[in-house]
């Protein structure tokens, strides 16, 4: 009993935790040539955003040319236009090619 308890709650904890994101640095901003501070907000926005329904997603998980199709999935249920889906597509985006 003892054990399946422990296992469910490291189950939910590993559901409910992405990890930390990638910090982007000046030299990931000069190679996607976007601002660094574009790439900050966009960080923080998934964070903010994309946790509040489910696991954080990792840059890594998907290739470049699948973030912004998932953006656009995602964005109307997230609430998220304009310059903050940019942010996050540019963030997503460059940091997957790390």
């Amino acid at each position: 009993m003892l054990a399946s308890l422990v296992l469910a709650g490291v189950s939910g904890l590993w559901v409910g935790c992405g990890g930390a994101l990638p910090v982007a640095t000046a030299g990931d901003a000069a190679r996607a040539g976007v601002a660094l501070a574009e790439l900050q907000q966009g960080r923080s926005l998934v964070a903010a955003k994309c946790s509040s329904c489910h696991r954080t997603p990792q840059p890594a998980e998907h290739k470049t040319d699948e973030w912004p199709k998932m953006i656009d999935e995602m964005a109307q249920r997230a609430h998220v236009e304009g310059s903050e889906r940019e942010a996050i597509r540019d963030y997503l985006v460059t940091m997957a090619t790390r």
